[in-house]
């Protein structure tokens, strides 16, 4: 995997800290989900974004 090639995520508008590791495995996960997809050719950048399950608070 590219070194240069970053992944960022965010958490309600706040960058959440990646080790190399984790950066790695998310980045891998996703460009092989997406790579699946009908219909996806590829692009310099993919932007998934989804809501949360919301947290039962006792």
């Amino acid at each position: 995997m590219p070194e240069n090639k970053e992944i960022h995520i965010y958490c309600d508008g706040k960058e959440l800290p990646l080790v190399p590791f984790v950066a790695t495995l998310f980045r891998s996960t996703l460009q092989a989900m997406t790579g699946c997809l009908k219909g996806f050719q590829g692009g310099k950048s993919i932007t998934i974004s989804f809501e949360a399950d919301k947290v039962k608070e006792e």
